[in-house]
């Protein structure tokens, strides 16, 4: 027998009396992003980067990052063991400023003695849409709506001082110098520390200028989004035990940290560090290498309790000492460098691993003739839930399925000028229960 349709579900819900309540929860984020590693956390500063030029880096996730190995000396064995289980590392690492944890999948339930909180109402039976009716019920759907706009207080170039120098002296005697604005001056104006109001008019004026003879116009503002989740279920530890059961039945514990891009060499690689091929690297393992590993950096606490990033460690052949691996430190495939900006705008990603939903370069500024970017997420979930906690996932009927969803904005000017980026992230998310 085919199974029943939408609306005959619908039908047979409305004659018994069942999942009549909606529930309709709000997300609202807004904020600002700047490039530059002075608004990067430390454990999210990537380490692959070439960051000597500005560059705009940030995420977000929809409900929860998930939990995964990383280059760890006990994760990168052959065997499966308790202790590939414990110290996992949260999947944000290394991907820059850590905008928000959605929560999107957070929504109550009410008890049975908050059933009628408003007993003075007409409707006795009345309950808010903020709350679920009852544990059973059905995740429907998710809509998300993401606008990135280009604030109005940025000015439209950043030269140096030498390049804006020649603009400053035009008008003054032959062989006579600028001492309105000394280079000093200058980098208090773009600092905001700049006193003199003088000075401010002449540096803005000279920028006009400038701006108008520059060729873009403006900085050539390009951004990347990547929407992305693994491809099967991952994996979040509690604080005080594993879940057994998840690793029983089966999840992912990769990390985009080390594997969410496709290098030039056939290895997948991230932002701190890459995964090692099982054909291409035979030569890190003693054995003749069956698994891959993780190399680059990590996040941790050393044996001297300092913690930050230090060097991950891999299987090494003693007899194989020509193969310029030292422990951890190979941050790059041989032949691959430093992921530079431009990589980052254009680099395949590891679709073996990961599903991604979007994956989109956009441009802003004057000369692109846009200011703003928006763009809508549809989550048509469909599925049943069963469970009195706040947080859905924790819902056994869920547990077939990855509702992790990880986003990563990535930004840069092409040049010395600074990014910023103002984002606004609306969602809801419905449930029906009752």
């Amino acid at each position: 027998m085919a199974p029943f349709n939408t609306n005959q579900v619908k039908y047979i819900q409305a004659v018994a009396g069942r999942q009549q309540h909606t529930t309709l929860k709000a997300i609202n984020e807004t904020g600002v992003i700047k490039s530059g590693s002075a608004y990067w956390p430390a454990d999210k500063t990537p380490q692959t980067f070439d960051v000597t030029d500005p560059l705009l880096l940030a995420q977000f996730a929809l409900h929860e990052y998930p939990h995964a190995w990383d280059a760890r000396g006990v994760h990168n064995n052959d065997q499966l063991e308790a202790a590939d289980f414990e110290n996992v590392v949260a999947t944000n690492l290394g991907f820059g400023t850590n905008l928000a944890e959605l929560r999107a999948l957070d929504i109550p339930c009410v008890s049975e003695e908050s059933w009628r909180v408003d007993r003075d109402r007409p409707d006795a039976d009345w309950l808010s849409s903020t709350v679920r009716a009852t544990p059973d019920g059905f995740l429907k759907s998710l809509n998300l709506k993401l606008r990135l706009t280009l604030p109005t207080n940025i000015p439209v170039a950043h030269p140096s001082y030498a390049d804006i120098k020649f603009i400053l002296d035009r008008g003054l005697a032959p062989g006579v110098a600028n001492t309105s604005v000394s280079e000093t001056n200058y980098q208090d104006f773009w600092r905001g520390t700049l006193s003199e109001e003088a000075a401010c008019r002449t540096i803005k004026a000279a920028l006009d200028v400038y701006a108008r003879s520059h060729p873009m116009h403006t900085p050539h503002y390009e951004f990347r989004l990547i929407m992305f989740r693994n491809r099967i279920n991952t994996y979040r530890a509690t604080g005080s035990s594993n879940n057994l059961d998840a690793i029983r039945n089966g999840v992912s514990l990769l990390n985009p940290g080390y594997d969410l891009f496709m290098g030039q060499t056939g290895r997948p690689r991230g932002p701190l560090g890459y995964r090692t091929s099982p054909k291409l690297d035979k030569n890190l393992d003693p054995n003749g290498a069956p698994a891959p590993y993780y190399s680059g950096r990590r996040w941790g606490t050393d044996s001297g309790g300092v913690t930050g990033f230090m060097n991950g460690s891999i299987p090494q052949a003693s007899a194989d000492a020509g193969h310029h691996y030292t422990s951890g430190e190979k941050l790059f495939p041989s032949g691959e460098a430093n992921l530079t900006h431009r990589d980052l705008m254009t680099m395949p990603l590891n679709k073996n691993d990961y599903v991604v939903m979007r994956d989109v370069r956009f441009f802003l500024g004057q000369s692109q003739g846009k200011s703003h970017f928006e763009d809508v997420f549809d989550f048509d979930f469909n599925d049943p839930i069963n469970t009195a906690d706040t947080d859905l996932m924790s819902s056994d009927t869920l547990s077939n399925k990855n509702y992790r969803w990880h986003c990563v904005i990535i930004g840069t000017s092409n040049g010395k000028d600074p990014v910023h980026l103002n984002y606004e992230i609306r969602g809801t998310t419905a449930c029906q229960s009752g």
